[in-house]
């Protein structure tokens, strides 16, 4: 998030943004005039006897304000608003002031100027131009005689010599002139000296000290380029001395060798024939950066000293040169260790930050790949000869790419770095900031956890002793023996019911229900407000599942919630067997009872060091099953969602329960903040998004654009917590006495006899739209289900079901949008009340609510009363489903044709759909809560359909039918190439 400090810019002209430095003031006011002629805006900010329009004076004030950042902006806004040319004459007071002081600044800025040796020519003479300019902008007038003398005055000892040539002319020369003819003596000298110059200057050494580095002519060590002998033609020898550098003797033979002994000359005459023997050798004068105490793994360490760049991340490579011996390449540190750690060579890629923000791809050829390298090293060297610069003086520390882009180089110490993006999709931490991230799941599985997943990276495997643990899972410990395990997923699944827990959760559920499947291990949680709503729950679980696998078997206690008839029957319809327990034998239960435990000891830990209040108890344990259901199994020797779904788990998107973080404002005006603080408490699985909460409103909300602070620096030590902390009731798990069992009980129905017709099923793989390409979704593509493993039955803002809309703020509107659908079911004839039949099955209805917003962002509230498909039987409720949706390629085709032939698109909706359609068979539904009648003997009614509903199976197919029979009867006919278009010839055109 921004702040005072840190200047932003506003609206779309980021490139123009001024920054505040007086010293670009001049350049910045020159673009800024360019872009308003652009604009047709130029004429306001220029001073006349006639006042400018007021309108276009205001939108130049519009235009203004979006290139400036916040500092600047507070200059004109009280004085100057919505009047541009004000404005900017505000602006050129005070970044070109014509004071005295300001003018003798300027000229000591000129009179001092200095080449420094990491400038360019182009470089220097364009800060001496900018001196000049502001002087000129003062009323100070500049001669090019004056303004040449002074950049003379500042070349280095090399140019003398032009400096001569300049003096010396009869004829004065402009300063345009002075610049063609300066940087053509650069490029003259250049070639004549070699190219490799600019690296001398890199790789020079100390007074006194022998040349360590490479000749770029030989490829030997001991001597640089211009003293190597293979480039002069007067000694032709081939002797060279790396000693004393000299051409005249051999190093042999060198006199600096009397007093050593033979042994000492004999090895360093091999390790020298050895070193020579290699094609490459690369060095770099940088300290190893283990000893720097921090490594900061984003950004590039700016080496001075290096020949090449290095990286350390294979992923970061384009393209590797194939050609590489790795044995053939050394790399030497500043104390003279050598090593051969390189095991490549190529085209790197990374990403990194310019001077307005802005993310650029750097291309870093003939890069070494060194993965033991803790830092990857930025060459200057390198860059140079790529046609880079760079300025590392007191007042400017930046680097500019030979395409243009100008990058910060930040000051860590006596260190320098470019500022980089992470392209790494591992998230990296501690064991113990993992420990932390995993909701306090034990080092051991951690471990073993970094294998098995994606995104994931522990930087240090030292274990610490965590206090929290301690105090929230301390428990006595048991044996038991291993059970048996099931072979498939869903062939057994455990359920229990916890609760009631005081307090209630915050959304006011008092019990939690768990289904744990026995093969994988996998935890789905269900939270409950009363005991009774168990079996609409199972009934819930059934559906998610469904895509998934079927429920053979469930194991449950003898609670009053599981041996009900309902529950039964429920159980019954769906052909599943339940197993029980033996009365006071809880541990026959032992699997669901332990992931009770495991999930509150989490949740636990999590509330006591996010220290939460115990009303956000729901949160915390959703949080703790989808962390559970994403961390090591033993016994599966990998997650239970893998072992589930096929899919590797991401962890990339993990972050510490309750830690701080600022969620995305949407709406938010100009100068208002575009972020707000909130506690980070879990995942929505119905949508990307995170759980935030704001302790001052009390609210959960989901947010998908949100930036964390997962370290352990987060303030959490004002937040207040209960002594008490939230815990399982024990009386809710154990000493459950045994009921009798119901004698009454019917067989299952068999199955269907005969003759069953196949019924088809959509084949198209649906894929993720365009829209979402930027998010990362998790998602199981089996069976062309998209099912949330972690379930919570409630929704954020909108009610789920029809209590929870009476009941909220907004049930006046809620229940308005209710009477509007109800009305439209009634005016279309869907349904007809009678009385429910013998020896048929009531298919369930809902109602579902949802808020939509306009264009201009008002709020519509909408209410469906949908039927619940998922009770519906095959064969009787419904036969066939498949109803054809239009390609992509069709649409696309379409609209190309409309272009070529300049016809005008027409787009229609149909209010309702499916209810225009009829159905195909009898289904009975029930009536819609809220408006319920009875008959005249005081019976239940149901409705019976006439036309389809939305919710219901082959509701799609039936209103396809519909559409298809109309649009036939008006004279169009159905495309064989995509069975969604329709054509129809009008006097021979179609």
């Amino acid at each position: 998030m921004a702040t005072a400090t840190n200047p932003t810019g506003y609206g779309p002209r980021r490139g123009l943004l001024f920054n505040g430095d007086e010293s670009k003031y001049e350049l910045w006011e020159v673009k800024f005039l360019a872009q308003m002629r652009l604009q047709k805006l130029h004429d306001v900010f220029v001073p006349g006897d006639k006042e400018p329009d007021a309108s276009r004076n205001g939108d130049a004030f519009a235009e203004l304000v979006q290139c400036l950042d916040d500092r600047s902006l507070a200059l004109v806004i009280r004085e100057a608003k919505d009047d541009g040319q004000r404005a900017l004459e505000i602006l050129r007071q005070h970044y070109q002031g014509k004071s005295k002081p300001r003018v003798i600044s300027l000229y000591t800025e000129l009179t001092t100027l200095k080449k420094t040796d990491s400038e360019s020519i182009v470089d220097y003479v364009i800060r001496a131009e900018t001196a000049a300019t502001a002087l000129r902008n003062a009323d100070e007038a500049v001669s090019d005689a004056l303004l040449i003398a002074m950049v003379l005055k500042g070349l280095p000892s090399n140019f003398k010599t032009f400096s001569a040539i300049v003096v010396q002319r009869d004829k004065q020369m402009t300063f345009a002139e002075f610049k063609v003819a300066l940087r053509s003596y650069e490029e003259s000298e250049k070639s004549r000296n070699g190219n490799s110059e600019t690296g001398e200057n890199i790789m020079a050494m100390k007074n006194g000290e022998r040349f360590d580095g490479v000749c770029f002519k030989c490829g030997k060590k001991g001597h640089k380029k211009s003293e190597c002998w293979s480039k002069s033609g007067k000694n032709g020898n081939g002797k060279w001395c790396s000693r004393c550098r000299n051409k005249t003797h051999d190093t042999k033979e060198c006199r600096s060798n009397m007093g050593r002994n033979d042994s000492a000359k004999k090895a360093e005459d091999q390790g020298r024939t050895k070193t020579e023997n290699s094609e490459h050798t690369f060095t770099f004068k940088v300290s190893d950066s283990s000893a720097c105490g921090k490594s900061y793994s984003n950004n590039l360490l700016v080496d001075t000293g290096a020949t090449s760049h290095i990286v350390n991340d294979k992923s970061k490579f384009i393209s590797f040169d194939e050609d590489f011996d790795p044995n053939a390449h050394i790399i030497e540190l500043a104390d003279g260790s050598k090593a051969k750690v390189v095991t490549g060579k190529g085209v790197a890629k990374v990403k990194l930050y310019d001077v307005n923000g802005s993310s650029h791809d750097l291309i870093l050829n003939n890069a070494l790949y060194v993965p033991s390298y803790q830092q990857d090293i930025f060459s200057v060297n390198a860059a140079i000869e790529e046609g880079a610069s760079i300025s590392l003086d007191k007042h400017s520390k930046s680097f500019k790419s030979s395409d243009g882009a100008v990058f910060n180089i930040e000051q860590v110490g006596r260190l320098y770095y470019l500022n980089g993006i992470s392209s790494s999709k591992n998230n990296a931490g501690t064991i113990l900031e993992w420990h932390r991230i995993l909701g306090h799941c034990n080092f051991s599985d951690i471990r073993k956890l970094e294998n098995v997943v994606d995104g994931m990276k522990i930087t240090s495997h030292k274990e610490v002793e965590c206090k929290t643990c301690t105090q929230g899972k301390m428990t006595q410990s048991r044996n038991r023996t291993p059970d048996k395990r099931a072979n498939a997923p869903f062939d057994l699944v455990h359920s229990d019911l916890a609760g009631p827990i005081s307090p209630g959760g915050k959304d006011g559920f008092n019990y939690a229900l768990s289904f744990v499947d026995d093969y994988s291990g996998v935890i789905m949680i269900y939270f409950l407000k009363h005991k009774s709503d168990t079996v609409e729950a199972t009934k819930q679980f059934l559906a998610d599942i469904a895509p998934l696998g079927k429920v053979k078997c469930i194991r449950s206690d003898n609670g009053g919630e599981f041996i009900g008839q309902k529950f039964k029957s429920l159980l019954r319809e769906n052909t599943i067997k339940h197993e029980t327990c033996a009365p006071y034998s809880p541990h026959q239960n032992v699997t669901a009872e332990r992931a009770w435990l495991s999930l509150f000891n989490m949740a636990r830990c999590l509330l006591l060091e996010a220290k939460l209040p115990k009303m956000l108890w729901t949160y915390a344990v959703m949080a703790s099953a989808y962390i559970r259901n994403r961390c090591f199994n033993d016994r599966l020797g990998k997650t239970p969602y893998e072992a589930l779904t096929g899919i590797k788990p991401n962890l990339n998107n993990m972050h510490v329960f309750g830690a701080v973080c600022y969620a995305y404002v949407q709406g938010s005006k100009k100068l208002e903040p575009r972020s707000k603080e909130g506690i980070f408490v879990g995942y929505d699985k119905n949508s990307p998004a995170y759980l935030v909460y704001y302790p001052e409103s009390m609210k959960v909300e989901r947010v998908r654009c949100v930036k964390f602070f997962d370290s352990t620096e987060f303030d959490n030590e004002n937040r207040q917590i209960d002594e008490e902390v939230v815990s399982l009731p024990r009386n809710t798990s154990y000493g459950e006495q045994q009921t009798g069992a119901d004698e009454n009980i019917e067989p299952a129905i068999p199955p269907v006899e005969g003759e069953v017709s196949r019924v088809r099923y959509p084949t198209r793989t649906h894929n993720k739209p365009a829209y979402l390409s930027e998010y990362v979704v998790e998602s199981i593509t089996d069976s062309s289900a998209n099912v949330a493993i972690d379930y919570c039955y409630r929704m954020n803002d909108i009610p789920a079901c029809y209590s929870q809309a009476v009941n909220s703020p907004d049930s006046a509107r809620w229940k308005k949008a209710m009477d509007e659908e109800f009305d439209s079911l009634v005016s279309n004839e869907t349904f007809t009340l009678t009385m429910v039949p013998p020896n048929r099955e009531i298919v369930g209805g809902k109602w579902v609510y949802t808020i939509k917003s306009g264009p201009n962002d008002e709020e519509t509230y909408k209410a469906r009363y949908v039927a619940k498909g998922y009770s519906q039987v095959p064969g009787v409720d419904y036969h066939e489903t498949f109803a054809p949706t239009a390609r992509m390629s069709s649409i696309r085709v379409l609209l190309q044709h409309a272009v070529q032939n300049d016809m005008i698109v027409h787009q229609m909706d149909v209010k309702a759909a499916y209810l225009n359609a009829p159905i195909d068979c009898d289904i009975f539904v029930e009536q819609p809560k809220g408006y319920e009648k009875v008959g005249g003997n005081g019976k239940k009614l149901v409705c019976k359909l006439n036309k389809s509903l939305y919710g219901l199976k082959q509701s799609g197919r039936n209103w396809n039918a519909t559409l298809h029979n109309y649009l036939v009867k008006e004279g169009f006919m159905q495309s064989q190439a995509d069975p969604c278009v329709y054509h129809k010839f009008v006097n021979g055109d179609a």
